[in-house]
């Protein structure tokens, strides 16, 4: 079996500096690294390709990739190269946008009174939507978070239309 290799994702790193700003400001205001690596493999979760990854990295292994910084926590986003190297342009910056959305920067609500709770709690977050498309056949739009994702689609598709 192959090793596993990383290597650094200038591409990635572009498209993420200009979405940043317009729809990941909290990563801004908290002052939250990221690196950007593409791997030569194309992992699979549930028998689906998983085309990218954000991972939080902390502890220890902040230190060890991210010294510079005396060990603060960053986000790794990683994308196979493979899928990257067919996918179209829009594509591109929608699975990068996707990507970003993982990697949520936030406030403490913890009293920092001791000098070691971080005044910034990062986590990954989830997707808004867990959902097999066969209860939506059989019973539609039951969950709120199942209605909102297709408004949300449908209104996508009505801006599209109009154009």
């Amino acid at each position: 079996m192959a090793a596993t290799i990383f290597w650094d994702a200038k591409d990635v790193k572009e498209i993420a500096e200009d979405l940043i700003p317009k729809y990941h400001q909290h990563l801004l205001d908290f002052n939250i690294k990221l690196k950007y690596l593409f791997t030569n493999k194309t992992a699979k979760k549930g028998g689906k390709e998983v085309w990218g990854k954000c991972t939080k990295i902390s502890g220890m292994n902040a230190f060890l990739g991210n010294s510079e910084q005396d060990g603060e926590p960053f986000f790794v986003i990683t994308i196979s190269k493979d899928v990257w190297d067919v996918l179209p342009a829009a594509k591109r910056v929608a699975l990068v946008d996707h990507e970003l959305c993982h990697a949520w920067a936030e406030a403490s609500q913890k009293e920092d009174t001791d000098g070691e709770e971080p005044p910034v709690k990062m986590t990954i977050k989830p997707h808004d939507l867990e959902e097999f498309s066969c209860i939506v056949r059989r019973h539609g739009l039951w969950a709120e978070d199942v209605q909102d994702f297709v408004e949300a689609a449908l209104k996508k598709k009505e801006k599209s239309d109009d154009k």
